[in-house]
């Protein structure tokens, strides 16, 4: 038998529900602050346009959901499963950080300002969608993560610290762009 929702489950995930509205707004706000001319400018991110930043943190909101099904598989496995899946993840990192440097590069280019607000809303009802279906056993699913790949990944993460990781990777990134 699966564990019951409880008031504090629900509480948890109407105010995670309501953090994901607040930063869809955000999201909005950011890239309308940036100008046509801003979008192609420098930022202060060495080596990326306010653009490819952009592109960036919408990367992180598209990583979010097949992380969040691998936790739940996880979780059904055993502990040295996911920490073996970690630390390959880690040896992998020259080849994440080159994908990573160079996927911003063309994502932005190819989608585009329009493209990238429409994946944004696609990829958001998704997680959305994710979040309204999370049963209280997936609230308490968690698994080892590649920390070398970003400092916001905890050696062990649970679904409601996965959810938030695109939120606080947004957050940070933001601060990098060049707009007036």
């Amino acid at each position: 038998m699966g564990k019951v929702a409880t008031p504090e489950f629900e509480v948890q995930r109407t105010h995670l529900r309501s953090e994901f509205e607040a930063v869809r707004t955000e999201f909005h706000t950011m890239v309308a602050s940036i100008s046509e001319r801003e979008w192609t400018q420098p930022s202060r991110n060495t080596g990326w346009t306010n653009g490819e930043i952009v592109f960036h943190i919408l990367l992180g909101f598209i990583l979010v959901v097949p992380l969040a099904r691998l936790l739940v598989f996880f979780d059904h496995l055993p502990d040295l499963c996911s920490r073996i899946f970690a630390q390959a993840l880690n040896i992998s990192t020259p080849l994440f950080d080159r994908i990573n440097a160079m996927g911003p590069r063309a994502g932005a280019r190819l989608l585009g300002r329009a493209g990238i607000i429409s994946k944004f809303d696609q990829v958001h009802s998704v997680i959305l969608a994710r979040l309204d279906r999370a049963r209280p056993a997936d609230w308490e699913a968690s698994m080892h993560y590649p920390t070398r790949w970003d400092p916001r990944f905890h050696t062990r993460m649970d679904l409601v610290a996965l959810l938030r990781y695109p939120i606080d990777h947004l957050r940070h990134h933001r601060e990098q762009l060049r707009a007036t």
